[in-house]
């Protein structure tokens, strides 16, 4: 795998290096905020025609999608260079996707990741992508010999991405917070012992109310750690989302803090709950009611 030298490399590599030693204010000094769209809030509609479903969130108003569906060096069925050109014809753009780092992409032995990672990489960097997101953490959290091993390949998974040109990050669900290391949710260990160098966090508000745990604890315990955020809110007694605006989250207080005191630039909207609306009118009235946050 060859890796381009660009501007765009040298400048992450450049931030993800000095990231750790900067004050909380320099990190949160982003005036351009960058909304996207997660494309499993409209799964079937992207496995039906993914092409028609794209111009239609464009016409919505997104100008950014996040991927939630790689296999075999494909995205929703189209090699990276042919998303990549449905994604321009639409207007869109996907600076961020969602991408396990499997256990089987690791090499132990060689403190390496495999080349079909390295491919992985590749195929980002043709779409034009900035971030790489792991959805999920590959290795047993239940057992803290496997989970440390897991958090330290994340660590030099990071390093390989940075040499790419890429920004890697680790989106939480809800295990994270319901195992225990010492006492405390594994999501501690990790946010502990990860190098902000390498690994940054996406955080998602309603997996994490799920858990009954307060996203605002996160927030202001590691501010520094979250590049990216996923906006949902959550339903009254219930453990899935709704529409924004319409659970029990605090997201003006979540968003007001979020925009002073952290990094995060990417806010990507996310729903897997439609109530009465069909799941292209569910995202249309998110990315509204997002707006009327504040943003842009």
């Amino acid at each position: 795998m060859s890796f381009p030298t660009s501007t765009r490399r040298s400048f992450l590599q450049t931030c993800a290096t000095l990231l750790p030693g900067l004050s909380l204010a320099s990190q949160a000094a982003i005036k351009v905020y960058h909304i996207g769209l997660q494309l499993s809030s409209v799964r079937e509609e992207m496995q039906k025609d993914p092409v028609a479903t794209l111009q239609a969130i464009a016409k919505m108003g997104y100008k950014e999608v996040e991927a939630a569906d790689y296999h075999d060096r494909k995205f929703y069925g189209f090699t990276a260079s042919q998303f990549r050109k449905i994604l321009e014809e639409t207007g869109l753009t996907m600076p961020t996707s969602h991408i396990v780092f499997r256990k089987s992409y690791w090499l132990e032995a060689q403190n390496d990741v495999t080349d079909e990672w390295k491919a992985t990489l590749d195929d980002a960097l043709i779409l034009g992508q900035e971030y790489l997101i792991s959805p999920r953490f590959d290795w047993d959290l239940t057992n803290p010999d496997e989970m440390k091993k897991g958090v330290a390949a994340y660590n030099r998974c990071g390093e390989v991405c940075n040499q790419a040109g890429l920004r890697f990050g680790y989106h939480n669900h809800t295990a994270e917070f319901e195992v225990q290391f010492d006492g405390q949710p594994v999501y501690e260990y990790m946010l502990r012992n990860w190098d902000l160098a390498n690994v940054c966090q996406q955080i998602d508000l309603c997996n994490l109310a799920i858990t009954n745990s307060d996203p605002m604890y996160w927030l202001r315990r590691y501010p520094h750690q979250f590049e990216s955020m996923h906006v949902k809110d959550r339903l009254a007694g219930q453990n899935i989302s709704t529409h924004l605006g319409a659970g029990t989250l605090d997201l003006e207080g979540i968003f007001a803090f979020a925009k002073k005191n952290t990094p995060v630039k990417y806010w990507v909207l996310g729903q897997e709950s439609y109530g009465t609306k069909s799941p292209l009118e569910a995202v249309a009235y998110d990315l509204r009611r997002f707006k009327e946050y504040g943003f842009i």
